[in-house]
């Protein structure tokens, strides 16, 4: 049960720890219109070929950002989230506007709101 679906104003109390493990996570980040060409912007890249490097298609329509073979983002480097300053909007709605069972397990800043 997620603890914050009876109080979810407690989640605004929320700090990110840049513990990273939201990045290490098996699934997809969707990109909403308008972020590819942010992103391409962000990394001074045409927007042709920010796509062709860092994205690719699902289920035909859907642009996501591509994963590393263990899962995690392609732009996780070791010291964190390379375009953090212009994430796609699926990370920065994490896990305010959105969590998994799971992210009560991994995200060290939603650890610290559960008694």
């Amino acid at each position: 049960m997620d603890p914050f679906s009876e109080d979810p104003k407690r989640l605004t109390a929320f700090e990110c720890r840049r513990c990273n493990a939201c990045c290490r996570q098996p699934g997809f980040v969707y990109l909403e219109e308008g972020e590819a060409e942010r992103l391409a912007r962000f990394l001074n890249q045409d927007v042709y070929e920010f796509t062709d490097r860092f994205c690719e298609i699902r289920d035909r329509k859907r642009l996501v950002l591509k994963k590393l073979p263990d899962e995690a983002c392609i732009f996780l480097t070791p010291e964190g989230c390379a375009v953090h300053p212009e994430k796609p909007g699926q990370c920065r709605d994490f896990p305010v506007k959105w969590r998994t069972p799971a992210s009560l397990q991994y995200c060290e800043g939603l650890k610290t709101l559960i008694p």
